[in-house]
């Protein structure tokens, strides 16, 4: 090899090194959301967190993209009919997240989301017939188990058994979002995409927080306030615009890899928060869970 080319190596290797660290951080801010969210709902209800939220999301969207604002314009409009169709199962994941979280552990509830991962190739096969294999079932029924396990052996109440099962409900629906945004994907800009899901979960969020009564005089204090912080700026934009620009320069295995580490932060700062910990059987659970996500990133980011 040349000394032109180790040099070229060695740029794309250190490029490659900071895209990793990069989504590693993503990874981390999403894993912090579950305990973040789990205290901010003792002060709002989770219809009401979830509009304010993403209304605020949507509002950074709009400002990030003031220097285009005609291009921007232009590209929502094309994409409206099937951002919002996407962004209406988001709502559904994000409903049934909140629900599931505010009953249940952080911890379950960053494990169990983690799901839709394997659960995905399953769901694409149902919605459009896409190829299955022989590693996604064994995937689902591994992942599966490791929920069982997770749940049944944590000694919670029903609600808490509940909880888990809207968090499943959760994976389902975001599983259906990475089927349907690998459909659209390819005839409407990603960005616009992105924009219509955020601005479909906070309009849909509005009725339901309505009911709640709590959206008009929301208990606005430091923990909301570090709450919408954390998910709206971080885990939902700022995270979204890494995510697109880092998985381009790193490899497809690296990404899958650290993104299968959510379910594990989730548990770390639980833990730390909250004082969360797992029986033996339930530590069992979640690395069967963590197992068949990564079998299930590496197959499909190498197939």
């Amino acid at each position: 090899m040349s000394r032109k080319g180790g040099r070229e190596s060695y740029r794309k290797g250190r490029e490659r090194l900071k895209a990793d660290a990069g989504l590693l951080f993503v990874a981390l801010v999403w894993g912090a959301t579950f305990p973040v969210v789990k205290v901010a709902l003792n002060y709002v209800p989770p219809f009401t967190f979830n509009a304010l939220r993403f209304f605020l999301s949507s509002a950074i969207f709009v400002l990030l993209s003031a220097s285009h604002v005609r291009q921007f314009i232009w590209k929502v409009k094309a994409s409206f009919r099937e951002g919002f169709r996407i962004g209406s199962v988001v709502f559904l994941g994000y409903s049934l997240q909140t629900l599931g979280l505010k009953v249940t552990t952080a911890t379950n509830a960053g494990f169990i989301t983690s799901l839709y991962v394997v659960l995905t190739p399953i769901v694409s096969w149902v919605l459009y017939r896409t190829k299955i294999r022989n590693k996604d079932v064994f995937c689902t029924m591994l992942a599966l188990s490791g929920m069982i396990l997770l749940s049944s052996s944590s000694g919670l109440d029903v609600s808490a058994e509940i909880g888990d099962a809207l968090l499943l409900g959760c994976a389902f629906a975001f599983a259906a979002e990475i089927s349907m945004i690998s459909h659209h994907s390819r005839l409407c800009d990603p960005d616009s995409l992105a924009f219509w899901q955020i601005v479909a979960v906070a309009i849909l969020s509005l009725p339901f927080s309505l009911k709640e009564g709590a959206i008009l005089h929301p208990v606005i204090n430091g923990i909301v306030i570090f709450s919408l912080a954390i998910t709206a700026i971080f885990a939902t934009v700022i995270a979204r615009i890494l995510q697109n620009r880092l998985q381009s320069v790193t490899m497809p295995t690296d990404a899958a890899v650290i993104f299968s580490m959510e379910g594990v932060f989730s548990h770390i700062f639980s833990a730390l928060t909250l004082g969360e910990v797992l029986t033996p059987l339930q530590y069992l659970g979640a690395l069967a869970i963590v197992l068949a996500v990564v079998i299930s990133s590496l197959t499909s980011a190498s197939s």
